[in-house]
């Protein structure tokens, strides 16, 4: 979760490090610090709250050295003691981490100091290191051969060493103008670097003398090849109040652009499938997961047996492999922890897996054999929106290529690309919705999918518990909450299901419930009317007008939608 920036060189380098925070502010704004050195001195400064607070604790400080960490709390709460960076007992090093040393208890009765200053893991780890033996390098290489968990650490001696350390959690470092830069992600790189370089798991690095030196776990030195950036499209990007809301403006412009780069095939074709493929299974988290439900509904609809899995819940679970199936592992960040566990378990099994990530450089993607990009453009707000869209078109179009129908449905992709409509609603209507105490999604086939996306938007930014089921399932216990403080949020796109639908929302009515339906069929219920379309476009269509709802009540409430209390943009642990 949280964000890393470190930077030595000739320049103002906490400067840079501030710079860098706010744009790893996403990944977490609970509290940010900065440790640098100052006349030979080991100076930390920090602030609870955004990266806005602390800087304006640092306005006009000079260093050439510096780490800064913007947190999302694991351990401790949100105080300025548990903020990062975090001092060893002789205050000669600190540390900034992200990440969860799950031994920290166990090495917290080891190191026996007789006072402790926050209750974070990563106060353990730095003293940890600091009692090992050797240069900052080598005691950092021993002591994480104690910690069991995730890490990506930086780590500044007083003396103005700089050393990192890498596993399972996101790092990288690149020679930059003047200096050299470490990040939690390349984004922060743009315009500074042309090349990086990515630590990989139990990999640390030395920078000194204006040089970068890497090891291996076992402390001997490693030669590493650079790779190039990789830029975010930034030509649809639309500039509004919210990111969120610009977000969700771009949807149309992400959805062509990803179609032009995927519409003459090549990248599908370079798609490393067994064999024999027989089923395809999607593992994700969130709204990821979400938009592997409606791959696999395209997938299945094709003639292809699929699936989808909470990633939490596969890698503990007794799934049985498949060599004949393919794996897609769908993260927006390329970053999600138990994703990439779960890539990483059916990758050491001998499994052929496929990583659908938004994101350029992503660990994920460095995992697997195939790759398959969404081109979002940077998605910034917590609460996804573009990037779940492209999720779901890119799924289809894999969908379409499997099955031997991307070439004949080409001219009708772009047809309705062109004419893709974002509906937005109402005051009155997000007026009305904001009376009820209770709020429910419901819908049948892909329209519940749509509801479990549209109900986790609403939970996310406006802390309203609502929840989303199947209308089938309402007479199997939940129509016993239905009552005059409830109003139902009613998806129907589907001419299958249409009248078991309406057939459900007369049984809430009977009891009182509140409806509003949202379609593109006619109807003589209460009603937001959306455009329509084929019906596979269907779930990109309606899922618009419920991410305006919840941005319009979030806005409403007062909260602010780019930053949802608790949450963070990537889920980089367990």
């Amino acid at each position: 979760m949280c964000g890393i920036c470190a930077y030595v060189g000739k320049e103002n380098a906490v400067k840079h490090v501030l710079e860098g925070l706010k744009i790893l502010e996403y990944r977490g704004y609970d509290s940010a610090g900065i440790s640098y050195i100052e006349n030979e001195k080991l100076r930390t400064i920090k602030a609870v709250g955004e990266i806005a607070n602390l800087e304006q604790k640092v306005d006009e400080i000079f260093s050439n050295i510096a780490v800064g960490h913007t947190r999302w709390a694991t351990h401790g709460g949100v105080t300025e003691n548990n903020a990062h960076p975090h001092l060893s007992f002789t205050q000669n090093i600190a540390m900034v981490h992200n990440g969860i040393i799950e031994n920290y208890k166990e090495l917290k009765e080891e190191l026996k100091l007789d006072k402790w200053n926050s209750q974070t893991d990563t106060e353990v780890f730095v003293n940890l290191v600091e009692t090992e033996k050797g240069n900052l390098i080598q005691k950092l290489i021993s002591a994480s051969q104690k910690a069991i968990g995730s890490f990506a650490v930086a780590i500044l001696d007083k003396s103005g060493f700089l050393v990192l350390g890498k596993r399972e959690s996101p790092l990288y470092v690149a020679y930059v103008k003047g200096g050299i830069m470490a990040v939690s992600d390349t984004y922060v790189l743009s315009g500074l670097a042309q090349e990086f370089f990515t630590l990989k798991d139990n990999e640390f690095a030395e920078i000194k003398n204006d040089k970068i030196y890497f090891y291996n776990k076992n402390g001997k030195k490693i030669t590493k090849n650079s790779e190039k950036m990789q830029f975010f499209n930034k030509k649809t990007q639309i500039f509004e109040k919210t990111h969120m809301k610009s977000e969700i403006l771009e949807t149309k412009d992400v959805l062509l652009e990803t179609f032009m780069k995927y519409k003459n095939g090549d990248i599908f074709s370079k798609v490393i499938l067994p064999k024999k493929l027989k089923e395809i299974n999607l593992i994700a988290c969130g709204t990821a997961y979400h938009s592997s439900l409606q791959g696999a509904e395209y997938f299945k609809k094709m003639g292809i047996s699929a699936h989808s899995y909470i990633a939490s819940e596969f890698r503990y679970g007794n799934e049985i492999l498949n060599k004949n199936a393919l794996y897609i592992f769908v993260s927006q960040s390329g970053e999600t922890a138990d994703t990439i566990a779960c890539a990483k378990m059916l990758k050491e099994k001998g499994m052929v897996c496929l990583a659908l990530t938004n994101t350029p450089n992503s660990y994920l993607n460095q995992i697997c054999e195939n790759v398959l990009p969404t081109f979002a453009g940077k998605e910034i707000a917590v609460a996804s929106t573009k990037a779940y869209s492209c999720q779901v078109f890119v799924l289809y179009l894999f969908s379409l290529y499997l099955s031997g129908k991307f070439i004949e449905k080409k001219e009708e992709i772009e047809k309705v690309l062109n004419n893709f409509e974002l509906i937005d609603v109402d005051k009155t209507l997000v007026d009305k919705i904001s009376n009820f105490e209770k709020i429910f999604f419901v819908g049948r086939g892909q329209d519940y999918i749509t509801a479990l996306e549209s109900s986790l938007k609403l939970k996310e930014i406006t802390y309203i518990n609502s929840f989303a089921i199947a209308s089938g399932e309402l007479k199997h216990g939940t129509l016993a909450l239905i009552d005059k403080k409830s109003i139902v949020i009613a998806l129907c796109t589907e001419e299958k299901t249409k009248e078991k639908l309406f057939s459900n929302i007369e049984e809430i009515l009977a009891r009182e419930g509140s409806v509003i339906l949202v379609t593109n069929f006619e109807n003589s219920f209460e009603s937001l009317k959306i455009p329509t379309f084929p019906s596979e476009f269907m779930p990109l269509i309606a899922i618009i007008p419920m991410q305006f709802l919840a941005l319009h009540m979030c806005e409403k409430l007062g909260y602010n939608p780019d930053k949802p209390k608790n949450l963070a943009k990537s889920v980089t642990v367990e």
